[in-house]
């Protein structure tokens, strides 16, 4: 008997979304053998997204936020609020494929196994980089690095696992006791990216693994509720803060000495020749947020069991 799992879908004036993708994550559920539920976390939605999930999908376990709190905090809601150890969360702009489940419990039969995702098409087909995120250090910064789905997929077919950085945050099963331990995404990343990707580092280096499984997949929509309810600019400012953010809690001292700080001082001169003020703000306020990085850097290696070199090491022989 396949072990009881819980799906948990944080959403933000999604209706049109949510009665788009749940049929086909209800369809996925009806076609696994083990226990399964769904729960919703409606954050502070002012538009009928609510009234869609009575009408349309009574039998979603429904938690409601009063006021908007943000992806993290609806995620740790669903969280809380689920019973069963095995997690998929699972953002709203996404379509499931209805043999998606048991290929990624089976990754939790080995007891270190932290989280695992599937591959992820667009909607046009194409296979998102981000479904495999192997990461390397390399001028100066961590690097997304390229792969093949045909290699991916000859390597699962000979049993090998396929570890990743870090499972991605719109379509992933998790351990919810090891989601605890950690104390879910850091509320530093708030209110949105890099908290899937600081994760998932965080695991790794209490020696908890995290996996890409290419034989199933989930199709991740173009516009999600963060584009459509927060200005590009705005986007894109926290996004660079986030990333210094992750650099600097969790690159070694001489990666970031002799490589992430010479690189990022290159950067900015550029930025401040091209008055790129989004860029250059995005750096402002991850200056502002250094007292709360050194803690957080200090927390993390008070624990940690592996490096992140350790960490680079497992995932460079899969780089291409």
């Amino acid at each position: 008997m396949q072990p009881p799992i819980t799906v948990v879908i944080p959403n933000f004036n999604g209706a049109t979304l949510l009665q788009k993708n749940i049929p086909s994550v209800l369809k996925a559920m009806q076609a696994y053998t083990g226990k399964s539920s769904l729960i919703v976390v409606d954050d502070g939605s002012q538009d009928a997204s609510l009234q869609v999930l009575k009408e349309h999908f009574p039998q979603v376990k429904v938690v409601v936020h009063a006021q908007n709190q943000g992806f993290a905090e609806a995620i740790h809601s669903g969280v809380n609020a689920a019973e069963t150890e095995l997690l998929f969360l699972l953002n709203s702009d996404v379509e499931v494929a209805e043999s998606l489940f048991a290929p990624l419990v089976q990754y939790f039969e080995d007891p270190n196994t932290f989280s695992v995702n599937p591959l992820i098409y667009d909607e046009r087909g194409d296979v998102k980089r981000h479904s495999w995120n192997l990461r390397q250090f390399k001028a100066g910064t961590l690097k997304l690095m390229s792969w093949r789905l045909e290699k991916a997929l000859t390597q699962r077919t000979a049993g090998e696992k396929l570890p990743a950085a870090y499972a991605h945050g719109g379509s992933f099963m998790v351990r919810k006791s090891m989601f605890n331990a950690l104390q879910g995404f850091h509320p530093i990343f708030k209110p949105f990216y890099s908290e899937d990707y600081d994760l998932g580092l965080r695991a790794w280096r209490r020696g908890w693994a995290s996996y890409f499984e290419p034989s199933v997949h989930i199709v991740h929509q173009s516009v999600g509720s963060i584009r459509s309810n927060v200005k590009m600019n705005h986007i894109k400012t926290i996004r660079r803060r986030n990333r210094y953010i992750l650099e600097w809690m969790h690159l070694s001292a001489t990666q970031l000495w002799f490589g992430a700080i010479p690189a990022s001082i290159v950067q900015l001169l550029g930025e401040i020749l091209l008055l790129d003020k989004v860029n250059l703000k995005g750096f402002y306020l991850a200056c502002a947020k250094l007292p709360e990085v050194i803690q957080a850097r200090r927390e993390i290696q008070a624990t940690q069991t592996m490096r992140m070199t350790d960490i680079m090491d497992v995932l460079r022989r899969f780089c291409s």
